[in-house]
């Protein structure tokens, strides 16, 4: 039996995929790794993009090891190892496979958060928080 919302998985995976992760310069001589929309998503229809926005907020909330749910300690150790690897300058095929690692767990953990109302809960996970 299908539902209306058996799409949502596959289309956070692609989702997430269009996320590119950059080392910006932060005050004390280190760098801080951030999650950015990576091309023009204005064509997009607007739950995909909302999506994305919700997946950018979401990397902060990883990268501040938020123990409020569905933010889990893979999705955390996944995020380590990708900025590990930005910092350490290892080989470009290191890093695009940490990212990718940690593009699907952000998927997983994005539609564990919006699996029982996908429209509302994205609404809430795009909102910035302070």
């Amino acid at each position: 039996m299908t539902t209306a919302d058996d799409h949502w998985p596959a289309t956070l995976e692609r989702v997430t995929g269009v996320l590119d992760f950059e080392a910006t310069p932060v005050t004390g001589g280190k760098s801080e790794v951030r999650a950015k929309i990576r091309g023009d998503i204005s064509q997009l229809p607007a739950l995909v993009g909302l999506a994305a926005q919700a997946a950018v907020q979401l990397d902060k909330r990883v990268a501040a090891a938020d123990t409020e749910a569905p933010v889990d300690r893979k999705a955390v150790l996944a995020r380590k190892d990708l900025v590990r690897s930005i910092a350490d300058g290892v080989s470009a095929m290191f890093v695009t496979g940490y990212a990718a690692a940690y593009r699907l767990e952000l998927a997983r953990i994005l539609w564990a958060g919006i699996a029982d109302a996908p429209r509302r809960r994205l609404e809430e996970l795009a909102r910035p928080r302070s």
